[in-house]
């Protein structure tokens, strides 16, 4: 299981090579015998796409089961 932290290291790598990737197809996207490259790039820039949402969700759901079990220790405090 991956905590909230290991999460948002994966977060900050994956965008990180997707900076490269983006620095990458804009060098070469001027040069016609790179146009497969290019068309590659992209496609694996879309994964990594895909895989900072599906973190950007996991780490957002972290956010709010923390919250809730907060709220519901506070309140089993408060009954006691």
């Amino acid at each position: 299981m991956v905590n909230g932290l290991q999460l948002l290291d994966l977060l900050r790598e994956t965008e990180n090579k997707m900076l490269h990737l983006h620095r990458a197809i804009d060098k070469v996207s001027s040069e016609p015998d790179f146009k497969e490259t290019v068309s590659v790039l992209t496609v694996v820039v879309r994964d990594y796409q895909l895989q900072l949402d599906k973190m950007k969700q996991a780490l957002g759901a972290l956010e709010i089961n923390t919250a809730q079990s907060a709220s519901q220790s506070n309140h089993a405090q408060g009954t006691q």
